[in-house]
């Protein structure tokens, strides 16, 4: 997936376009029905590709990594929470 994360002309982060074109999304809403072991099966998924992730950024840019890692963390908790 070698993409620009930002919209060239707005500027805004483009995630959630790319989120509807994934094969994974599509095939997990399929049936629009999300269950246990689908979101199980996807955390794994994520998990390996932090770690590959993890394993190839350089030692400088690793530090920066992490944090926007956290900070979209934090904002997707801080959304979740807002439509609680």
């Amino acid at each position: 997936m070698d993409k620009p994360w930002f919209d060239p002309k707005t500027g805004v982060l483009m995630l959630d376009e790319y989120v509807a074109e994934m094969p994974s999304f599509k095939k997990i809403m399929a049936d629009n029905v999300v269950t246990d072991d689908e979101i199980l099966s996807h955390a794994n998924r994520v998990s390996e590709l932090l770690h590959q992730m993890e394993a190839a950024l350089p030692a400088d840019v690793k530090p920066l990594a992490t944090e926007a890692l956290c900070e979209l963390a934090v904002l997707y908790a801080i959304n979740r929470m807002q439509g609680v």
